[in-house]
């Protein structure tokens, strides 16, 4: 599934600079994505917070640490899967894998150090006391990932069920799957588990008159039982 493809002219179709130039367009789409949807997180983020009995005092520091968090996240990703294609590729030789994995760790070791500042910061904030922003930014990073896994899952098994070989073109699905799907299932498991365990809101009830220790003043008779 995985052999090389006939060479064309000296060099093969399905080389890594032609693989590169693919992923240029899917690159500007994932970057314009993750520019332009925080907008509409940011608006959903403070209507929610209007109408809140209690204003979240941070909600613009939170929101701009969880932003650089996600988008460290996803370099991380991105990083994780261009070392791991230089490791699978079989064309890569020589000079040719440190062009691929020496820009992997361009990209890990800044997202690290982002990723890292943003998640202590965010410890000293009140992350935990108000979460709706938190959890607005890992839904959407679940589904940043998800569809970058689900789409690289699709394009994996097509390679696969492919008549003949699939070369670098399958490598770089599977790498694909093994990074982006493996991340959005641990995602999933870790955000569907914060959302199940948190408590349901408690209903609200008028305080009583009566003193401490006292049971509360019987209702009259017309109000003991409900109209009809």
């Amino acid at each position: 599934m995985f052999e090389d493809d006939d060479d064309y002219g000296g060099r093969s179709l399905m080389g890594p600079m032609y693989l590169l130039s693919m992923m240029t367009p899917v690159l500007v789409v994932m970057l314009a994505t993750s520019l332009l949807f925080p907008l509409l997180l940011y608006v959903i983020a403070r209507w929610r917070d209007h109408r809140a009995p209690v204003a979240d005092p941070q909600l613009g520091l939170k929101f701009a640490l969880h932003f650089f968090r996600v988008q460290s996240y996803q370099l991380l990703l991105f990083g994780t899967a261009m070392l791991v294609y230089s490791m699978l590729s079989k064309e890569l030789k020589g000079e040719m894998r440190e062009f691929i994995y020496r820009p992997a760790f361009g990209f890990l070791v800044p997202a690290g150090i982002v990723f890292g500042v943003a998640t202590a910061m965010l410890g000293r904030t009140n992350n935990y006391a108000y979460p709706a922003v938190g959890r607005l930014f890992n839904g959407y990073n679940l589904m940043l990932t998800g569809f970058i896994g689900f789409a690289a899952l699709i394009w994996g098994f097509q390679a696969l069920f492919q008549k003949g070989s699939s070369g670098e073109l399958g490598r770089l699905a599977w790498t694909g799957i093994l990074v982006y799907t493996t991340a959005w299932a641990i995602q999933g498991a870790i955000f569907g588990r914060t959302v199940l365990e948190a408590s349901p809101p408690t209903s609200y009830e008028p305080p009583s008159s009566a003193p401490p220790g006292e049971p509360p003043a019987p209702m009259p008779g017309p109000m003991q039982k409900p109209l009809a």
